[in-house]
């Protein structure tokens, strides 16, 4: 039993002896295993910061040592420690140090023969956000007109780059930055680099303004950089030119030359800063023609000129001219103003001298009245004109004798007189009132009478009482009744001193006609007129500037009119075809009698010359016939021409023309030389009335046929 324990302490005792040398075989390995050795370090760690500590097994200042195989390491062993320092400064991007690390260390064993152990070190570089955004291309410049819409993308491409890895620290947002202008721009979405017009820009306004812009990162804390926007706007032709008075005051002349305008030359200039176009003046006539024959403006200086002397009549009256400014590059764009001319010296009448055109804004007292005019569509506020004070005393004024004129205007401290209601000329077109003047702290008052005309604007616009109009034509073929009234086309105008005039267009326009009140009038007609006639009606009104409105009419015809219109022309070919067959048919027949009676009177004259009285076609008796010639000769007193019937007339019928008439005698003697004559002529007609006596017989006996031309032969 005692040898048993003494063995067993034995052994224990050379295991224990034994085990210091297994453990000194262990150095240089990493503890718990493995081969390498990895690190993570930000990319911002400083220089001489400690990377990392080795798990190597050992004492480094006892029983082993290590050092680095590369000798140009960014990294170092401390001496006498396990631990790695930065010796290089680290950089994920690469610029400024390496992006990563991979060093080698020995390990070598103290009192040992064997070789030292090689152990990899891999130092990753992690990134940091340590660089703000860089902007490419800034600062940015651009040129933007005044008109563009909002909501118009003016600026792309605005961009930035983050030199950090993809990921947040890359991420670059775009902003506005808070400032004077910083509400006209804006970034479509904070991703994007577009900027988009947020608020309209007027060149009067502002001609150029610069506004600061940000880019970001995601990171946190956030990198950013700051940049200018400088955006120069472009004037553009958006506004109308404008006088330098509404009204100009000027007097008439008793004959022809320049007229001389107050308070100072007619002038105009665009409100356009930047385009600054040249104006042409004109003249708009408001009373007809009168205007343009009895002045005229230069176009350039805006001189103005009367080119007449004016009728007593005319010359008695205020005139007011209405002149227009137009751009030379734009004739859309006007302006109008009005210029008042009162009478001439030896032409005043109660009404006229109270229309003495003071200036506005430096007036004076005179004879006791001011004069004054103002447009009706003034805003409340506006400066009708003011009350000069000479003598540069501190004065109070007020407004008496008128209440109407106490509600719709007021007097400034310095005299000015200004409109207080909107005006309406339809209702009262003229105010009169008196101006009371004091000094403060001195009995003396003085007044002024003061009247103030108002002009009439063109405030409304014509209207239409339908909005379309139709018309039905009852008969346009009678031309007797042209012009002939188709209907009334009914407008009307708000303003009470506006004049209306109609035009029409369209194809068949020039057939109408359409006077000052409305009324449609047919002046023209054709033959070939559809059913249904379109046209335009346009109104406008002598306002100004002058108003119209449009309005569709039709005319139609109704189907018996138009289906007789249609047809007009061939029924104008059948009656002329018809009165020519008429003509032609009375003219053959006339020739066709004329001939049948002569042929009839050879027939009757050759019988009884003959001693044989031959049947006539009809069946009348030749003697019959002779006897009712000789009768009618009588009554007419007609010399006889006819030689066959005067013979038979001498022989046959004188009992009976001696018991005709009031004068038997000289009946007798005027029938006895009439049948001496007519032997005469019978004689020569003996062998004639032989031959046609034989062509009878021969006729009878059928051996020939006597044909009618024979018998025309042997009547002459």
């Amino acid at each position: 039993m005692v040898l048993k324990c003494t063995l067993s302490v034995l052994i224990l005792s050379l295991m224990f002896t034994l085990a210091p040398g297994q453990l000194l075989d262990n150095r240089c390995y990493l503890d718990g295993g493995g081969s390498a050795v990895n690190f993570f370090a930000n990319e911002d760690i400083t220089v001489g910061a400690v990377v990392g500590s080795l798990r190597v097994l050992g004492d480094p200042g006892k029983d082993i040592v290590l050092t680095l195989r590369e000798k140009d390491s960014p990294v170092y062993i401390a001496p006498g420690t396990k631990d790695l320092i930065v010796a290089k400064p680290l950089d994920k991007e690469g610029l400024i140090g390496p992006s990563a690390v991979f060093v080698n260390v020995i390990c070598e064993r103290k009192f040992s023969d064997e070789a030292g152990i090689i152990i990899p070190v891999n130092i990753r570089v992690t990134d940091v956000n340590d660089n703000a955004p860089m902007w490419i291309g800034a600062p940015y410049k651009l040129n933007l007109s005044e008109v563009t819409v909002i909501g118009t993308r003016i600026l792309q491409g605005i961009r930035a780059h983050d030199l950090d890895q993809p990921g947040p620290y890359s991420t670059v947002e775009y902003q506005t930055l808070p400032g004077p202008y910083s509400d006209y721009v804006a970034f479509v979405t904070p991703l994007e680099g577009t900027l988009v017009l947020k608020k309209y820009i007027d060149y009067e306004s502002v001609q150029n303004f610069t506004v600061k812009i940000r880019a970001q990162d995601q990171g946190k804390p956030p990198k950013y950089s700051d940049t200018f926007v400088t955006i120069r706007v472009l004037d553009s032709d958006d506004q109308n030119p404008k006088f330098d008075r509404d009204v100009y005051y000027g007097q008439l002349l008793t004959e022809q030359g320049d007229i001389k305008v107050s308070p100072e030359a007619i002038r105009a200039e665009d409100q356009d800063r930047g385009i600054r176009a040249d104006m042409r003046y004109s003249i708009v006539s408001s009373n007809g023609s009168e205007d343009e024959i009895s002045f005229e403006i230069h176009p350039n200086t805006g001189n103005m000129r009367q080119t007449r002397a004016l009728p007593p009549g005319q010359a008695r009256q205020s005139r007011t001219i209405v002149v227009k400014a137009t751009q030379v590059d734009n004739p859309d764009r006007y302006a109008l103003t009005t210029v008042i001319l009162s009478p001439p010296k030896g032409f005043e009448t109660s009404l006229s001298v109270l229309s003495v055109q003071p200036p506005v804004g430096g007036a004076e007292f005179v004879r006791g009245t001011f004069y004054a005019t103002v447009r009706e569509d003034a805003k409340p506020g506006t400066k009708v004109s003011q009350l000069t004070n000479q003598a540069g005393e501190q004065l109070r004024y007020g407004i008496v004798g008128s209440p109407l004129a106490q509600e719709q205007f007021r007097v400034g401290p310095s005299g000015e007189i200004i409109l207080a209601k909107p005006l309406n000329y339809r209702r009262v077109p003229q105010y009169t009132f008196a101006i009371e003047t004091s000094v403060p702290g001195a009995d003396r008052n003085t007044s002024t009478t003061v009247v103030i005309d108002v002009l009439p604007a063109n405030m409304w616009e014509p209207r239409f009482r339908k909005p379309f109009y139709s018309f039905a034509i009852e008969n346009p073929l009678h031309a007797q009744q042209l012009p002939m009234l188709v209907g009334r086309i009914e407008a009307a105008d708000g303003d009470r001193t506006d004049e209306l005039s109609f035009v029409l267009k369209g194809n068949y326009s020039n057939l109408f006609r359409v006077d000052p009140y409305g009324n449609l009038w047919l002046v023209s007609n054709r033959t070939d007129l559809p059913v249904a006639m379109r046209l335009l009606a346009t109104v406008t009104d002598t306002g100004t500037p002058p108003k119209s409105a449009t309005v569709p009419v039709v005319v139609k015809l109704k189907p018996e009119t138009a289906s007789l219109t249609s047809n007009l022309l061939i029924v104008n070919i059948v009656v002329a075809c018809a009165l020519g067959l008429l003509l032609i048919g009375g003219f053959v027949r006339c020739v066709y009698r004329r001939r049948k009676r002569k042929v009839s009177s050879a027939e009757q004259i050759v019988g009884h010359g003959a001693g044989v009285v031959p049947p006539l076609k009809h069946g009348v008796d030749s003697s019959r016939f002779l006897l009712q010639r000789a009768e009618q000769r009588m009554h007419t007193n007609v010399r006889l021409t006819d030689c066959a019937a005067s013979s038979t007339l001498g022989s046959e019928n004188q009992d009976f023309i001696d018991h005709e008439g009031e004068n038997p005698r000289r009946s007798q003697i005027h029938n006895t030389r009439a049948l001496e004559r007519e032997e005469l002529g019978g004689q020569n007609l003996n062998h004639l009335l032989l031959q046609w006596q034989e062509k009878y017989d021969e006729k009878n006996n059928g051996t020939e046929d006597m044909s009618i031309d024979d018998k025309l032969i042997v009547y002459f």
